[in-house]
Order: C-alpha cells, then structure tokens, then sequence
C-alpha cells in the first residue's frame, strides 16, 4: 500500500508534468500563430514587392498608393481576408473572394463606395494579374481576375445599380479560362502594350465557356463561347446545349425565377427613373 506521502508526492509530480506540458502547447500554438502572422505579412509585402519590382517606368497604369493609405489599408485587409480563406478549389477559391469582399465592405465602406479609390484598387489587380501573366503564373493570373470581377460586379450592381443581379457565372469561368480570354481580360484594361506580343501567342486558342449543369458530358463543362446557349429567362445561366439546359432545369428552377423576378423589377425602376429624369 502507497503511503499518504508518496502520494501527495506523486501528485505533485504529475501536476507539474501536466502544467509544463501545458506551457509547451501554449508555447507551440503561439509560436504556430507567430509563423502564421509572419507567413501573411511576407504575402502582402511580397504583394507589394510585385508592383515595386514591375519593369521600369511601366507599371500597368498603375500608381503605387503610399503605405498608410487608406486604399493601402483596405489592401491589407483584402489580402489578409482572400489568403485566409483561399483553398485549391475553384469554389473554395469563390467564397474566399467574396468573404473578402464581406470584410472590406464592413471596415471600408468610404472606400468601396467612393469610384476613384476603387478604381485605384483595380489598378492594382490590374497591374499585380499583369505582372503574374508576364511570368508564367497563370493560376495566379486567373485568381486575380475573379477578385477583379468581383469588384467590377459589386460596384456595377451596389453603386452605380446599373445591373439587377450579380453574375458570379463570370468568376468560375475566369478560375478555369483559356489562356487567350485570360490575357484577354487584362490587355483590354490596362494602359500600355505590354500583353501585345502574348495576346499575339495565344489568339489562336478558342475562348471556352463554362456549362451550368454540372452533369455535362464535356469534360471539365467546358464549351466553345461561340456556341453557347443562355437561359432566356433569367439570362444568367449558360448551358452547352440543348440537352444540358433540360437536364439542368429541375435544379435550376428556382434560381430561374429569383433572378427573372429581380431582373423585371430592376427593369421597371430603370423606366421609372428614366421618366422622371425627363
């Protein structure tokens, strides 16, 4: 029989193999947290070293903004927000993109409302996507261009309100774009010729689409844009034929018509508006 003594000896010893284990896993997840933190600022400064170390004088049209800015701040907060969520997925990518959208929309709102600070935020895109075709890194390139696009569509449909509906179809169509609609995309908005020669490289690659119905029988749903149908009556879903947009409807009914429905009534407050300006 173990004495009281040796007892309590040995629950003192297991209490204090228990509190430095403790301390070691509280040393461990803050060193885990540190390496995090550091990992995420060596990502917006690597962000940032793109712009600086773009070929001089071009810079895409882009105007390098002063650190403290308030666009350098939504920056931050955009990027912390994106690489958090980001994951290999075109969909994980998608929520990422528009989580951060959610994030800077909540702290910035005198940003993301104002048209001259967003326009400088999308030359920044602009010129970080550019950067990332002229060196090979289009998984990069197309990323960029879905967060693009997801500020294109927000200010279109939230502040100007000269869309009904927010046509997210255009974000998983850019995370899977042919190289000729990628570079496309960026030679069409920026200020100099510096996609001339590859736009020249890959013009000859057909744009492809992407097919709604995720049963296509094409690979990866992806179609020639040329010989795409649209849904007529929400005009938001693209199919590859015929058969798909039939095969598609069961699932594809309510959101027909969400959208038809919100497309109507936007319809009718743009003719109210257009009378009263008369």
């Amino acid at each position: 029989m173990v004495s009281r003594k040796k007892a309590k000896g040995k629950a003192r010893k297991a209490a204090k193999a228990k509190k430095e284990e403790e301390e070691e896993d509280s040393s461990a997840a803050a060193a885990q947290q540190r390496e995090q933190e550091g990992a995420l600022e060596a990502q917006i400064q690597m962000q940032r070293l793109l712009i600086d170390s773009l070929p001089s004088p071009c810079q895409h049209g882009f105007i390098p903004i002063p650190k403290g800015h308030i666009c350098d701040r939504f920056l931050r907060l955009y990027l912390e927000a994106l690489n958090s969520g980001s994951g290999n997925k075109d969909r994980n990518r998608i929520e990422a993109v528009m989580q951060a959208m959610d994030a800077v929309e909540d702290e910035y709102p005198e940003v993301i409302y104002d048209s001259s600070k967003m326009n400088q935020i999308l030359s920044y895109f602009l010129s970080v996507g550019t950067d990332h075709i002229l060196n090979g890194r289009d998984g990069a390139a197309r990323t960029t261009v879905a967060v693009i696009i997801m500020f294109e569509e927000f200010i279109a449909f939230s502040v100007q309100k000269t869309q009904a509906v927010l046509h997210l179809q255009k974000l998983m169509e850019m995370l899977i774009a042919d190289d000729h609609t990628l570079v496309s995309f960026f030679r069409k908005r920026i200020t100099c010729s510096c996609l001339d020669k590859k736009h020249k490289e890959v013009k000859s690659i057909k744009k492809m689409g992407y097919c709604n119905n995720e049963k296509c029988p094409l690979p990866d749903g992806k179609v020639e844009r040329s010989k795409m149908l649209y849904c007529t009556r929400c005009r938001y879903a693209y199919y590859c034929s015929r058969d798909c947009q039939e095969t598609h409807w069961s699932d594809h009914r309510e959101v027909c018509k969400k959208k038809a429905e919100e497309n109507a009534k936007f319809e009718q407050e743009m003719r109210i508006r257009d009378q009263n300006s008369m």
